[in-house]
């Protein structure tokens, strides 16, 4: 296993602006990659900028959902207010692509804070489209997996894990409420 932070994963040409994730976690079996946000999500309005290189039929097999996802926030560009769907679109293809160099399975998993200093209404709306971008990518070679930190952090705090580990957990939530 490999963890990496700040990976590019490029698409399948020369040229051109490729994704960078956050991190990148390296199995035996998968390439997850780590989209993490903090206040992004609630700060300014969504833009969505998808260029034609990504019509290109270079994406292979079960890619049809993220490809339906990629019309789609063509055709209704502010559908998603808080959620950066088309970077979340942009960063599927790279991993897809990545996975099949390294010959894992891809996953896009996509950890985000819920400040306190934000609306509880901003919060659950970006929820809702965080499980609606979910159910429309479902069942694509590439998964999509979320998680809130607080949610992600809790996993730590379980009485199964080592207590020094509990511990840095726990800091964290502190720190940085999540």
């Amino acid at each position: 296993m490999s963890v990496e932070i700040e990976r590019q994963m490029r698409f399948p040409w020369n040229g051109g602006r490729h994704p960078w994730l956050d991190a990148a976690v390296v199995t035996e079996s998968c390439l997850i990659g780590v989209e993490s946000k903090r206040f992004e999500p609630f700060r300014d309005t969504k833009h969505v900028v998808l260029s034609n290189a990504y019509d290109r039929d270079v994406w292979g097999e079960a890619m049809d959902p993220w490809c339906a996802m990629r019309d789609r926030l063509r055709s209704e560009p502010s559908h998603f207010r808080y959620l950066d769907a088309a970077q979340l679109v942009k960063h599927a293809f790279g991993l897809v692509t990545e996975a099949g160099r390294i010959s894992r399975a891809p996953v896009l998993f996509y950890l985000f804070a819920e400040p306190s200093r934000v609306s509880a209404s901003a919060r659950s709306e970006h929820r809702a489209e965080i499980e609606a971008f979910s159910v429309a990518v479902s069942g694509a070679r590439v998964r999509f997996a979320a998680a809130s930190w607080s949610e992600w952090l809790m996993r730590f705090a379980s009485p199964a894990k080592t207590p020094a580990v509990a511990a840095h957990a726990e800091a964290l939530r502190r720190k940085f409420e999540p």
